[in-house]
């Protein structure tokens, strides 16, 4: 907002203004929303109400879209705060009360600070200044800054400042930035937007931040495809375009293996080849995942009209349905809707209303996508696959980005919210319930009621295998697989 519309000429003629690119890696830089400048009985501090309730719509879309939130706090030690080594104290030496393990450097309490969110303590205005900083927004790939905070003549245009000296574009929140006063508060945001960034509106900020669930895949991740003895067949499931990878042979019975919720196809290639000698395995990219279309549903229901859409588009006939975890649940839910030559579930989440909820947090499996985006290796990958042959860690550390992150979000939260056991007694026989000796997912309790709620099925357990069962005991996984196949043929 402009302090004197009468300079807007003068600024024109100076070439300032220009607006500001926006990159595809954000990060969120929350300044000094910490109790001492939040709250109007610190002596440092005002009513930001306003500018805290912006700033956790800001975190909470970071947090949506794996975007790093870096929160910044001032604080001094007491030789710091009570002596006279400190410049800015001696300006202003209400901000003392800012030392350490006070009740003024806490965050607010109406926002929060994650295991995964980063804090950057400083003494200075610039969140930049004495800092790792800027080392840690270019460790984490990052090409945009979006800024907000307190205050926004001090700290956060400070911030902003050396946010674009340090090489990166910078857009600063207008209403998630607060000052002690309005007119410090407007000219702060004239001169930024003026000279070195953009000022921009909240529900601007949300969009931009909304947006930046990009899927990636890499050179190496598409060379795999070559070593890899499928071809590649599309189909659309009504806008969604869904691609599959065919093993053949074109005359077997088709087995359409739908893979886990951070699964694309390629990864179960390892599975497929041990198939082919039997039937004709086609591998599918589950919406969201590999090179199958983003989509506006992740449901079951959405799920299972993909695996209609597959059957009819590709002309296979009387095919065998084969799902791993999420894969299970949707095997599950479109058997009930037409009939199938059968159906192999392996290791399905069992989790539900009114049920435990599903082992692996939503934030694990984020880590993980945040990882892949950022760059991962399979020996990262080992860190938290240790059991999985070399080559599927190396397959997982390069197909992972393919990942839509909404897919996963909405699938895990379905994995809450859709109760398995609402299909289960409804799948037709002859149906095969494959589980890990040691699966988290189908726990002993669990494997008990499946049988009990579904009689004419066939239960096989993998002893030492968790839940991701053919990575975990390849060979026992395969040959219970195979062996469920053949009975269905």
């Amino acid at each position: 907002m402009p302090v004197d519309k009468g300079l807007d000429s003068v600024y024109d003629r100076a070439g300032f203004g220009a607006s500001v690119p926006r990159g595809s890696r954000p990060a969120l830089v929350v300044v000094d929303l910490t109790r001492g400048f939040t709250e109007p009985g610190f002596p440092s501090g005002a009513d930001l109400t306003a500018e805290v309730t912006a700033t956790a719509a800001l975190v909470a879309e970071a947090r949506r879209q794996d975007i790093p939130v870096i929160y910044t706090a001032i604080s001094y030690t007491p030789a710091e705060a009570d002596g006279d080594g400190v410049a800015w104290l001696r300006k202003a030496p209400g901000m003392r009360a800012l030392r350490e393990g006070s009740e003024a450097i806490a965050l607010d309490p109406r926002l929060e600070r994650r295991e995964g969110d980063h804090l950057i303590l400083k003494k200075g205005a610039s969140a930049f200044n004495g800092t790792s900083l800027a080392a840690l927004l270019t460790s984490l790939g990052t090409d945009t800054v979006v800024v907000c905070g307190a205050t926004t003549s001090g700290c956060v245009r400070a911030t902003a400042v050396d946010a674009v000296q340090s090489g990166f574009n910078t857009l600063v929140v207008r209403e998630a930035c607060g000052d002690r006063a309005q007119g410090p508060h407007d000219a702060a945001l004239f001169d930024l937007q003026a000279k070195y960034a953009d000022v921009v509106d909240l529900d601007d900020a949300l969009a931009y931040l909304a947006e930046q669930d990009h899927r990636t895949l890499g050179q190496p991740a598409l060379a795999d495809l070559g070593d890899v003895p499928a071809t590649s067949r599309w189909v659309r499931s009504g806008s969604v375009r869904l691609h599959v990878l065919d093993y053949g042979p074109s005359d077997g019975v088709p087995v359409l293996v739908l893979p886990g919720i951070t699964s694309p196809a390629v990864t179960m290639d390892f599975v497929a080849r041990e198939l082919t000698d039997l039937v004709r395995p086609l591998v599918l990219d589950v919406r969201g995942r590999g090179l199958s279309d983003d989509a506006p549903d992740y449901d079951l229901a959405s799920y299972a009209a993909d695996v209609e859409a597959v059957v009819d588009g590709l002309g296979l006939r009387d095919p065998i349905l084969f799902g791993h975890s999420m894969g299970a649940r949707i095997a599950a839910r479109a058997a009930t809707s037409r009939p199938y030559r059968g159906t192999v579930l392996a290791d399905p989440p069992l989790s539900g209303p009114g049920r435990a909820p599903y082992p692996t947090t939503l934030d694990a499996f984020l880590g993980q996508l945040a990882q892949a985006r950022r760059g991962t290796d399979a020996d990262e990958v080992a860190r938290s696959w240790p059991r999985w042959p070399r080559r599927e860690q190396e397959l997982r550390a390069r197909w992972l980005s393919s990942c839509s992150r909404s897919a996963i979000a909405a699938t895990h939260a379905g994995f809450e919210s859709e109760d398995f056991f609402d299909d289960w007694p409804k799948v037709p026989s002859p149906t095969y319930f494959l589980y890990g000796g040691a699966s988290p997912v189908v726990t002993a309790d669990g494997a008990a009621e499946a049988a009990e709620r579904n009689p004419s099925a066939e239960l096989v357990e993998i002893p030492g295998a968790g839940h991701m069962i053919f990575w975990d005991e390849p060979e026992a996984a395969l040959g219970a697989l195979r062996d469920a196949l053949r009975k269905l043929l």
